[in-house]
């Protein structure tokens, strides 16, 4: 198999995991991407600009989208739900796309080369705020924040938002502190067999939080215009509701900044651990950042979460498809594997230390982008 037939592969599982069900647009036009990808025809060409490791969809459409936001006027955007576009994605929809691609090459290119795919999903700050409660609950003691591949940070302000929590018997369990002003309740359907009595503490309590800081290799400022436009320009372009709550997120967070720091976490993260007070937990977190990291560097990474539990109390939250996240510390298959066998769900995992001793949790199952959240915390 050539490189090439690899990135035409990621089109077609981005086709059947992502997109299908939600982007006709892009589920269209991965096909078209995939079948010239694997005839070795223009899109080699044009994904020839990103490393290999970038030669991922998300990052093309999101370079495209972000390009054509300054084109409107152009024929691709009348496709395009975000621009006001309301044509079907058939006809010459691909034919006007490789057009498109090809008269803007010189704008595109350089989103390819040097562009990150930071997409900053609001919702999942909905299947974040119980595993931080439950961190308070296991330890008793405020949180110090500390979030790996935070993009904007908006994730950061998880207790802050607003959100509904929809049980399938039609009970609604408000939570967060919903002081995020201007943001919409953030709904979030809970599937499997926890109920609302059970829920309800790890969402209604007060999360006590004594710092909050991203490490990031390119934070992304929410007050600067051209950060908030590549964000905007990663959403797909039918969903209007997550381009609504990043928008008003993204205001709320320009308002209310959050300390982000540029750099390699791997190199800093020692140091934001050792920031946080005497009297709160350290309270470190990924979603959604770890499968842009190569297979070393998540190595490494276990390493020094297992060295830094060593020599202080520590917990590790982690939502992350499992074989990249929690399953990278228990070695294990994810025990709940959906019907089918399609392990197509993301794991929301804790790894924590108290007292230099390691103990895992498998906190529950997680629909991607914060669709869904099936909270069955156990101990592995």
């Amino acid at each position: 198999m050539t490189d090439w037939d690899v990135t035409a592969r990621r089109f077609e599982i981005f086709i059947d995991r992502e997109v299908r069900a939600s982007s006709p647009l892009y589920t269209v036009l991965s096909q078209y991407v995939s079948d010239d990808l694997a005839a070795a025809g223009y899109f080699t060409e044009v994904l020839a600009q990103a490393p290999e490791r970038q030669r991922i969809p998300n990052l093309l459409f999101a370079s495209v989208h972000r390009v054509l936001f300054d084109h409107p006027d152009e024929a691709l955007a009348r496709y395009y739900p975000s621009l006001g576009g309301s044509r079907e994605p058939g006809g010459e929809l691909t034919k006007v796309f490789a057009e498109f691609v090809t008269a803007h090459r010189a704008e595109i290119d350089p989103l390819l080369a040097t562009g990150e795919t930071q997409t900053n999903e609001v919702l999942r700050s909905a299947q974040l705020l119980p595993a931080f409660t439950w961190v308070q609950a296991t330890t008793r003691r405020p949180l110090g924040l500390i979030e790996i591949g935070p993009s904007a940070g908006l994730l950061l302000h998880a207790d802050r938002y607003d959100f509904r929590y929809e049980f399938a018997d039609g009970t609604i369990v408000e939570g967060g502190e919903a002081s995020a002003d201007g943001v919409p309740p953030l709904r979030c359907p809970i599937h499997g067999s926890s109920t609302p009595a059970k829920f309800a503490p790890f969402v209604t309590k007060p999360l006590r939080v004594s710092s909050r800081v991203g490490l990031d290799l390119n934070p992304l400022s929410p007050a600067e215009p051209e950060a908030c436009a590549w964000l905007r320009a990663l959403v797909w372009p039918e969903h209007a509701e997550r381009r609504a709550r990043l928008e008003a997120a993204l205001a709320h967070a320009a308002r209310r900044p959050v300390k982000l720091r540029k750099g390699d976490a791997l190199r800093i993260l020692p140091d934001a651990v050792d920031s946080v007070a005497d009297n709160a937990i350290p309270c470190v977190f990924v979603s959604n950042s770890l499968p842009h990291w190569t297979a070393e560097g998540r190595a490494e990474l276990v390493d020094l979460v297992r060295e830094l539990g060593a020599r202080r109390d520590l917990v590790f939250i982690i939502k992350e498809a499992h074989r990249i996240g929690l399953g990278l510390f228990s070695g294990e298959a994810d025990p709940a594997v959906p019907e089918g066998g399609q392990d197509v769900h993301e794991v929301l995992g804790a790894v924590v230390y108290l007292g230099g001793r390691e103990r895992l949790f498998r906190l529950g199952a997680a629909g991607m982008h914060g669709t869904w959240l099936d909270w069955a915390p156990q101990l592995l």
